[in-house]
C-alpha cells in the first residue's frame, strides 16, 4: 500500500491524502519483469507458457497482462482491455491450463 494514502475507518466514505501527496507515473513494464520482482514463484510457469505458445504469441498477448494470480487449480489474469481479454480467451486458454496446471481460468479487464 502507498505510504502517502491514508485509508479511513469502516463506514467513512472519503480518502484523505497525506500533506506531501503526489501523483507518480510508472512506465508499464512487461509481465515477466514485474513477476520476477513481485511474484518469483510464477516465473517457472510463465516460462513453460512461453514454450507452449511460442515467443511471438506470448509477447503479443501474455506480456501485456497487467497481473496474474493463481492458487490451487484456479488462475486470474487481468487484461488491458476487452479486445485483449477476448484474444487471450480465444488463443491461450488451453496453454494457460497446461502451463499453470489449472482447471479454472478467469480473464478480466481492468476498469
Amino acid at each position: 500500500m502507498r505510504k502517502d494514502l491514508v485509508v479511513p475507518g469502516e463506514g467513512e466514505e472519503k480518502y484523505v491524502l497525506a500533506r506531501d501527496a503526489r501523483v507518480v507515473t510508472v512506465p508499464f513494464s512487461p509481465l515477466e519483469q514485474r513477476m520476477a520482482e513481485e511474484k518469483p514463484y510464477v516465473m517457472e510457469k510463465l516460462q513453460k507458457l512461453k514454450e507452449i505458445l511460442g515467443e511471438e504469441t506470448f509477447h503479443r498477448l501474455i506480456s501485456k497482462v497487467h497481473n496474474i494470480n493463481y492458487a490451487g487449480n484456479r488462475i486470474l489474469l487481468v487484461a488491458e482491455n476487452e479486445l485483449h481479454r477476448t484474444n487471450i480467451e480465444r488463443e491461450c486458454l488451453p496453454a494457460i491450463a497446461e502451463a499453470f496446471e489449472v482447471t479454472s481460468i478467469r480473464v478480466v479487464t481492468q476498469g
